[in-house]
């Protein structure tokens, strides 16, 4: 099969489109031959040193494709993970899934784009009900749906624009959106997300309120009268974030034990409610507990989900079925001592709850079973 064709197809399955029986049996083909000529390439037994390598190199590829979003992974990119997930990292997981195991009644598939939009006036507005074009005009600025699901601000500079008027964007479990606020900054929610803005920027300031998890990429825009760039603040729970022309992500959930801020470019600055700051440099995140510290970022780990996959460094299975249970949509149950269980590895947000259940599985600790909507982890 040549390259377009695959791609073509890995491109179907990450859109969500299901694939027929003949195109899933090729794809997993291949998966397989991509496995077996890295397999080839390579001794059974990889030394700790060149382990290390590999794994850098494939930390660079992975942090490279927050700039490239929605690009197809490289033949080769695909065959060289294959071959890390499946001889350097402890319980790693990399597997098609060939089979439904044998605990679920019913498959249950990854998240979707889908969010709601609440209007200045109170309205709320299903965005994956929407057919693409214009959804609202709001005190002189259009919001429209565009054909990739992007909602972008159109500001048609009247002075009625200058009236103050909020929008709030909330993704639910199970769903994920792009949205390009007023003035061209782009921010991906993630699953059970919002983030409320003014329908304009106007004054010497650019202020916004998130929860859940949200990617930025902020445009500069200068001050009125010219005089530098108008600062971006972002408010989340226990923080204030300030930046001015930057890429960072933002991972503010309720139910995890930390803030934790990270940078990919540019530079900001995290403050807390009680006054304490840091500035933070690319490649550096914050953690905010009980106190604020500054460490050395993953990108690969933390931004992963903005590239379509799971990426797992030794994360405890607690941590685990809770990004599973916003992703998947499912309640979690699990006793307290399988929840401090660790693993490693990287899986395609694609991919149906199946082969989350075949990750856990595979480690021979702990037993999956799906009932209706609960995932549910036993010894």
């Amino acid at each position: 099969m040549d390259n377009d064709i695959f791609k073509k197809l890995i491109q179907k399955q990450k859109d969500g489109l299901p694939l027929s029986p003949e195109e899933d049996a090729l794809l997993r083909q291949w998966y397989d031959q991509l496995l077996e000529e890295a397999l080839l390439e390579t001794d059974d037994h990889i030394p700790e040193e060149q382990g290390r390598e590999l794994r850098r190199r494939i930390d660079l590829a992975i942090a490279e494709r927050t700039t490239k979003r929605f690009q197809i992974r490289d033949l080769r990119r695909i065959a060289a993970i294959l071959l890390v997930g499946v001889t350097l990292l402890a319980g790693a997981f990399w597997f098609w899934p060939r089979k439904v195991v044998n605990d679920i009644q019913a498959d249950i598939m990854a998240g979707v784009n889908k969010a709601s939009l609440t209007l200045a006036d109170g309205s709320v507005i299903a965005l994956d009900d929407m057919h693409d074009g214009p959804v609202a005009v709001q005190h002189g600025v259009r919001v429209e749906k565009e054909s990739d699901g992007n909602i972008r601000y159109h500001d048609k500079g009247t002075q009625e624009a200058a009236l103050p008027a909020t929008n709030t964007i909330t993704t639910p479990k199970g769903g994920q959106y792009r949205i390009t606020l007023p003035d061209g900054s782009v921010a991906r929610l993630n699953a059970a997300s919002s983030l409320s803005y003014p329908v304009r920027f106007s004054g010497r300031e650019r202020r916004v309120k998130m929860t859940g998890e949200v990617y930025f990429e902020i445009s500069k825009q200068p001050m009125p009268g010219g005089a530098g760039n108008m600062p971006f603040f972002v408010e989340s729970p226990g923080q204030e974030v300030q930046v001015l022309g930057t890429h960072f992500n933002i991972n503010a959930y309720s139910d995890e034990p930390a803030v934790k801020t990270t940078l990919v470019e540019g530079s900001v600055k995290v403050t807390t409610g009680d006054g304490t700051s840091a500035l933070l440099k690319p490649g550096q995140q914050t953690v905010l507990t009980n106190h604020l510290i500054v460490q050395p970022a993953d990108i690969a780990q933390q931004l992963a989900w903005t590239n379509g996959d799971f990426v797992f460094r030794g994360e405890t299975l607690e941590g685990v079925l809770r990004q599973v249970g916003r992703w998947y949509d499912v309640s979690v149950e699990y006793p307290p001592h399988i929840g401090q269980l660790r693993f490693s590895g990287m899986i395609s947000r694609s991919q149906p709850l199946s082969a989350i259940v075949k990750m856990i599985q595979s480690t021979k600790k702990a037993t999956v079973t799906i009932k209706e909507r609960r995932l549910i982890v036993t010894d």
